[in-house]
């Protein structure tokens, strides 16, 4: 590498000179803001009702940038408070998916033989079982909450980056350095831990990026079929959800949120591109 410049500073080098991507970073990053400051940015309770007759389905005025709701609450200050739910749930569930799957294909791959044939196939029979039939009867069978809708988004998207991983580390199991740390006595824990995953971080964390758009999408299909986090803590999906007996008169109840969650997902597809585009090991060879 010229420079002697270190992959992720090239990328980041890289990454910088991507406007789309950069566009992306400031996007996502903003919404993080606005989850957390939440408080500061609406003076309205998200679930407490306004006056229904008075207040309900009123469109978007001065004191209601984005309108109200069948209850009489303030749909912006929902649209902001439902950022905390949705951001939330996706980053825990694709951690939860990284992790899981980052373990099974490090020990699929650096391990091989019986153990990998095992592991793979398990993943391939999970893979084969629709997601969001799974989902939902384990929704069924247990009370929903938000531990829960996050731990099944986790538990059941991490197929995909074992698999990502398992190839990743197949590709460096036979390179020099690996044989080197054996021949000195390292166990195959540290040599997982501490030598193939860090050469496989971009990788995950690209993965991990584009795998946090999906998560958004599945969580606020289960909100809309009324399966996601319980209200009324309000989530987007959610709001749409609520919005969608009256299109026509009170369009403003859907259409806000939707375009949250397109906005959210396509920026997190764009940052993932970016950092695939700029973390790619093939550019620096």
């Amino acid at each position: 590498m010229s420079g002697g410049r270190s992959l992720w500073s090239a990328g980041w080098a890289r990454f910088r000179k991507n406007p789309l991507a950069m566009a992306a970073a400031v996007t996502v990053l903003a919404l993080y803001l606005v989850a957390i400051f939440a408080p500061v940015l609406t003076p309205y309770d998200p679930v407490s009702h306004g006056d229904l007759p008075e207040m309900r389905h009123q469109p978007p005025s001065r004191e209601h940038p984005l309108g109200t709701d069948k209850f009489g609450r303030d749909v912006l200050t929902r649209l902001i408070y439902g950022s905390r739910i949705s951001l939330t749930v996706s980053f825990l569930a694709v951690t939860i998916s990284v992790v899981l799957g980052s373990i099974v294909g490090s020990v699929a791959g650096y391990t091989g033989g019986i153990v990998d044939a095992v592991l793979m196939r398990m993943v391939d029979a999970l893979m084969s079982i629709p997601r969001l039939f799974l989902m939902l009867t384990c929704i069924a069978l247990f009370s929903r909450s938000f531990l829960l809708v996050t731990i099944l988004l986790g538990a059941t998207g991490w197929m995909g980056t074992a698999r990502l991983v398992r190839g990743q580390i197949l590709s460096l199991r036979g390179r020099e350095f690996v044989s080197a740390v054996e021949a000195l006595g390292a166990g195959s824990r540290r040599i997982v831990l501490r030598h193939l995953i860090p050469n496989v971080l971009t990788v995950i964390i690209v993965s991990a990026t584009l795998k946090i758009g999906l998560i958004i999408l599945v969580e606020a299909a289960l909100s809309f079929l009324g399966l996601g986090v319980p209200p009324p803590t309000p989530s987007w999906g959610q709001m749409v959800y609520e919005g969608r007996e009256v299109l026509l008169d009170a369009w403003w109840v859907s259409t806000f949120p939707g375009l949250a969650i397109v906005v959210t997902v396509v920026g997190y597809n764009l940052l993932g591109d970016g950092l695939r585009d700029s973390f790619d090991p093939v550019q620096f060879t």
